[in-house]
């Protein structure tokens, strides 16, 4: 297997240290951002093939992250990669929740709590294809 690299933007230790475990037994290399501002010092200084992202972040929330990598993904500033967003906050309508996927640009967006299992088949699927269309889950 590719030693894909993946960057876990999230301020909760405990979701960190679960999903970083189980990818690092997966054979994955993993970086760790808790915030905003220093996921995207990150994703400058390193080329990642996945994004696993919090919106609710200091410094920067996630879509603002999102939306400032995608773009900069767009004018050939950074190697392009997959952003998938983690997030405890349900939105109040299907059309506000498809103008924040629209805005952000992430690939995709999964609900938490989430099976650990579904996560990685999500992450796997992201890394093999190399292309998902953009879905909530």
């Amino acid at each position: 297997m590719d030693q894909h690299r993946i960057l876990i933007v999230e301020d909760d230790e405990d979701i960190v240290e679960t999903v970083k475990y189980s990818l690092e037994l997966r054979g994955y290399n993993i970086d760790v951002a808790y915030d905003g501002l220093h996921a995207l010092r990150k994703a400058h200084r390193k080329e990642y093939d996945l994004m696993l992202l919090d919106i609710m972040l200091p410094g920067k929330n996630g879509y603002e992250v999102s939306r400032i990598l995608k773009q900069e993904m767009d004018e050939g500033k950074i190697k392009p990669f997959k952003i998938l967003v983690l997030t405890a906050r349900k939105v109040d309508s299907p059309e506000r929740e498809d103008f924040l996927a629209t805005w952000s640009k992430a690939d995709e967006y999964m609900y938490k709590p989430f099976e650990l299992d579904d996560l990685m088949d999500r992450i796997s699927t992201h890394l093999i294809s190399g292309s998902v269309k953009a879905s909530v889950v």
